[in-house]
């Protein structure tokens, strides 16, 4: 898995927010799909036979890691005897998976137990990026100024009467760009 770049720099030496120099440029959001970026923990759920038989979580490298070289996350084996995996097996029980082929799906473990529920949900579950169940956003803004004043006005699609995390552009069903609205200086 490959981190996705936020598509502004940031202030390295200074508050670490974004700053008006794009690392992208407009041609490379030429058909481009914005999604609702959610707030959870990212998942890897490995599926046979309509039945969850994995479940991976997220894994960032830590400093020592990173003075090594290593910069790009994995994904290791969640496990279900580990209290801080608890609510990730409970998102994952309560996705439906009966529709879902063969296949290993990345996706976003979100709901009322996982990252302080800010999509106001009331239940935890699994939302995947691939099966096209992350919201879209049309006519999203790609400028600095623009997505300043834009973002903070956007109401989730998926959550409960809440703001948006941010936004997600894919090309291809791969994701290369993200904003969030903590990345900005308000």
């Amino acid at each position: 898995m490959k981190k996705i770049k936020t598509i502004f720099e940031r202030n390295w030496e200074g508050d670490r927010k974004i700053i008006d120099k794009p690392l992208f440029k407009e041609n490379d959001f030429i058909e481009a799909i914005a999604t609702e970026k959610l707030d959870g923990t990212n998942v890897k759920v490995t599926i046979r036979n309509h039945e969850a038989v994995r479940l991976e979580k997220r894994r960032n490298p830590n400093k020592i890691q990173k003075a090594k070289g290593i910069e790009e996350p994995w994904y290791e084996d969640a496990n279900e005897f580990n209290p801080s995996d608890k609510w990730i097996f409970d998102a994952l029980k309560n996705t439906n998976l009966t529709k879902i082929s063969d296949g290993e799906f990345n996706g976003e473990a979100v709901g009322t137990k996982i990252q302080g529920n800010p999509l106001k949900l009331e239940n935890n579950r699994i939302v995947f990026f691939t099966l096209g169940q992350v919201p879209i956003f049309d006519n999203v803004p790609i400028t600095y100024q623009e997505l300043k004043e834009w973002l903070p006005k956007q109401i989730s699609k998926y959550g409960n009467n809440c703001k948006i995390e941010g936004i997600v552009w894919h090309k291809n069903n791969i994701p290369f760009g993200k904003i969030k609205l903590k990345d900005f200086k308000y």
